[in-house]
């Protein structure tokens, strides 16, 4: 039986994770503050590492909380800003945790379509302007996931005012943003918006480790007071050794060599994708992202990736249906995470998948 390759998992390669640097971090952080780490600590966080974040995104440390991962805080907002029946806006595909949390919180959904530039915000005004406006827009701008795709500047700067005229706020999701390929980085969301329209959120997951679970919230202090009396209620105490030892990480100027060994590292991978596309039937699509973790390939007419997603498990890959990322529809795409594989297994697995996958088109003509 041939080896299994996943395409499916959002996570770094094994290359990318470095125990030697952790270990040092951590040794050095309860070096200077093993006290403060070993005790019980306040909900927002390890009060250094939130002022390296506050610092970072031009905000007060009382802005941060540091939560297990960046989709604990999805949820933390969703218990407590939102209500059942809220509406809330989502790119279309979507990060399907967050799409299936909205639905586990009884929430309404409205899709907004994306296409190589990001989100359609016209088809959001055009909502809010039939009457359908929701209380929370959620967006991944940079190599959105599952899509690739990145907003533009003018569509976030659309995205804004649309926000503004209707007074929406912003979810900006961005675990993938320093992880970019190629080309100029644009200003962030949170960045252009005026004071309390955004909640930025991020992760140390793909640019560190996974394992650290150490995600953030950037928001306005009420919220992210309302936000840290939540995470007191779930857990008294955040994890303090592994946010200590990012924060240690960050302090001695070690992240940025991480990420650009990251970055290197997912490149490498993207285009190997790039490259292994070609065993795909005609007609298939896959725009090139900049950056991030993720391709998104649209399959020809008459090929459901739903439908032989049995028979490409069989041939040992594993992908995630695009039709799990958008609330109907989406029987022919798929999402391929290359950030776990290396480029030799990327090649293979490739090669096994256009072959389930030509056979399905030749069958179907």
């Amino acid at each position: 039986m041939a080896t299994s390759i996943s395409f499916a998992r959002g996570a770094p390669c094994p290359e990318a994770l470095s125990g030697d640097l952790i270990a040092a971090c951590t040794r050095d952080a309860l070096a200077a503050d093993a006290v403060r780490i070993l005790s019980y600590g306040t909900g927002h966080g390890y009060p250094p590492l939130r002022e390296a974040l506050a610092a970072e995104h031009g905000a007060t440390a009382d802005q941060v909380l540091v939560t297990n991962g960046s989709l604990q805080g999805f949820v933390f907002l969703l218990e407590t800003l939102l209500s059942p029946g809220d509406l809330v806006a989502v790119e279309s595909p979507t990060y399907d945790r967050a799409l299936l949390q909205l639905r586990l919180h009884d929430m309404e959904v409205l899709p907004i379509p994306v296409d190589d530039d990001g989100m359609v915000v016209e088809a959001l005004a055009e909502a809010c302007a039939a009457g359908r406006v929701p209380k929370l827009v959620y967006t991944i701008p940079n190599f959105q996931n599952p899509s690739g795709a990145t907003l533009s500047a003018e569509r976030r700067r659309a995205l804004v005012e649309v926000c503004d005229r209707y007074d929406i706020l912003i979810l900006e999701d961005d675990p993938y943003g320093k992880l970019r390929f190629e080309g100029d980085a644009i200003p962030g969301i949170w960045e252009t918006a005026g004071p309390g329209r955004v909640i930025f959120t991020s992760s140390f997951s793909k640019t560190v480790a996974p394992g650290l679970r150490v995600g953030y919230l950037v928001s306005p202090p009420d919220i992210a007071a309302t936000l840290a009396a939540a995470a007191s209620r779930t857990y008294i105490s955040p994890a303090l050794l592994s946010e200590a030892a990012v924060s240690q990480l960050i302090s001695a100027g070690g992240l940025q060599a991480n990420i650009d060994t990251v970055t290197g590292l997912m490149r490498e991978r993207r285009d190997a994708m790039m490259r292994g596309m070609r065993h795909l039937p005609e007609g298939s699509r896959c725009v090139p992202p900049l950056g991030g973790f993720f391709c998104w390939v649209t399959l020809p007419e008459g090929v459901s990736a739903d439908a032989l997603f049995d028979d490409a498990a069989a041939a040992g890959i594993a992908y995630v249906k695009g039709s799990d990322c958008v609330l109907e529809g989406g029987e022919r795409t798929l999402r391929l995470a290359y950030s776990g594989v290396s480029p030799a297994e990327i090649e293979e697995g490739m090669e096994r998948l256009g072959a389930v996958f030509r056979d399905a088109a030749v069958a179907s003509r």
